[in-house]
């Protein structure tokens, strides 16, 4: 294990960090109107629910195991004792894992500002306008983030444009707005058994109340960015295998997290088994010694590479900050890394919005994951014959696999099928270029 590669760990925390403050502009504002605020069929069902499902000691308890079981997540291949011991330094025990703090915020077209839903004894849904018939989606952000991000509230915002959904905003900042980025990894699976339980008291409550039978209820839709992508596998890990009624049909995974995630097993990362449907969007995927924040790897039933899923273009343009100068890595590097990583997002909420126009398509072309591989599918036109399309429609097609897609420098980044241009070709040949040939 080199020095060099435990510098990188060291500074993944601070690129993701500043990530808060570099995300890529996207899309006009959307102005969707309130409806009234009206006490639904939950009232009188919430009280029965607390008392009858009492989940504390089911959290605390899952928790713990969970906890001992990621004391042995090895981050930097040193081998699992000495994994063990970081795990000592720099988490210490769970007596804390009940403390995360977890919020849960709803939304709906009717009732565009949120009302956050308690987990636990307190939970009630009676002041919502969740309606258990509508797909719901719900929405996790990564390491250092919360849930009031500018692009959170966007991609919120823009769900509710394209359909009439359920919104499910986790804000889980407690657990992972810290600069351990060691125990915020360890959290990811505290925080998804919360999650599970949460859904859990969503599920009771609709039995109670007798109101809509279960093949009415619409679909779980869960997207996550970074480490919120591994939390979204962690759930369905739980959730799925003990629901019948009400089932995650599909996760969005973000870029999802490479650093502590590298795991061949399935049980600690999100992966295509979570869900009937898991689509990928990778915009940073390196090795970490090179400044990857994402997964390189394919993860789910279709995997699109965006630009070849390394970096993003007009990510190179970004600004350097002063604070590693001492590093020997340009600050423009850390920039293009943390640009990229947030552009999984920005592509996903694009994406919303031009479903509702119809005036783009992410058109996404099957991919060996070579550089000529990408120059042949490149110089080929696309449709629904022969493509998929990466974002919110995504779920509309049956192909699988691994795909390239072309995007802009700049909002807005759908190009269509429109012929890819010189710089993106250079691109492509810089990050792909151990594969070239004479």
């Amino acid at each position: 294990m080199s020095a060099f590669s435990i510098i990188i760990f060291g500074i993944v925390s601070y690129m993701l960090f500043i990530n808060n403050n570099c995300s890529a502009t996207i899309i006009s504002s959307v102005q969707i109107k309130n409806g009234s605020l009206v006490r639904s069929h939950w009232h009188g069902i919430s009280s029965l629910t607390r008392e009858r499902f009492n989940i504390s000691g089911i959290i605390s308890s899952e928790s713990e195991t969970n906890f001992l079981r990621l004391s042995k997540v090895d981050c930097l291949g040193l081998g699992s004792a000495i994994a063990s011991t970081l795990h000592w330094f720099f988490v210490g025990s769970c007596k804390d894992c009940d403390n995360l703090n977890v919020k849960f915020y709803l939304s709906s077209r009717r009732q565009r500002h949120r009302v956050e839903v308690l987990v636990g004894r307190q939970f009630g849904l009676e002041w919502t306008d969740f309606q258990i018939n509508r797909r719901t989606v719900l929405i996790v952000h990564g390491f250092l983030s919360h849930g009031n991000e500018m692009w959170i509230k966007t991609m919120e915002d823009a769900f509710l444009l394209w359909g009439d959904v359920n919104v499910i905003v986790v804000d889980w900042s407690a657990g992972g707005n810290s600069w351990n980025y060691y125990k915020a990894v360890v959290n990811t699976r505290i925080v998804g058994d919360i999650i599970t339980r949460f859904l859990g008291q969503i599920v009771n409550t609709t039995l109670a109340s007798g109101n809509i039978h279960p093949s009415q209820w619409g679909p779980l839709h869960l997207v996550g960015h970074s480490l919120g992508a591994h939390i979204c596998g962690f759930v369905c890990h739980n959730f799925n295998p003990v629901q019948k009624n009400w089932l995650i049909q599909r996760v969005t995974g973000l870029d999802p997290a490479q650093p502590c995630f590298t795991t061949k097993d399935p049980a600690m990362k999100l992966d295509r088994t979570d869900a009937p449907f898991v689509d990928i969007i990778h915009t940073n995927g390196r090795l970490l010694s090179h400044l990857g924040l994402g997964l390189p790897t394919p993860i789910g039933h279709v995997d699109f590479y965006p630009n070849g899923g390394m970096k993003q273009p007009g990510c190179d343009s970004m600004m350097g900050s002063s604070f590693f100068n001492f590093l020997p890595i340009s600050n423009s590097k850390i920039q293009e890394t943390i640009c990229s990583h947030g552009r999984s997002y920005a592509y996903l909420t694009e994406s919303l919005f031009s479903a509702v126009t119809n005036n783009c398509t992410f058109w996404a072309h099957p991919w060996d994951m070579t550089y000529r591989g990408a120059l042949k599918v490149l110089s080929q036109t696309c449709g629904p014959n022969n493509c998929t399309e990466m974002g919110i429609r995504a779920e509309d097609y049956s192909q699988r696999g691994i795909f390239y897609v072309a995007t802009a420098e700049h909002p807005p980044f759908c190009v269509g099928d429109t012929a890819i241009n010189q710089n993106q070709l250079i691109y492509l040949a810089e990050d792909l270029a151990g594969q070239l040939e004479d």
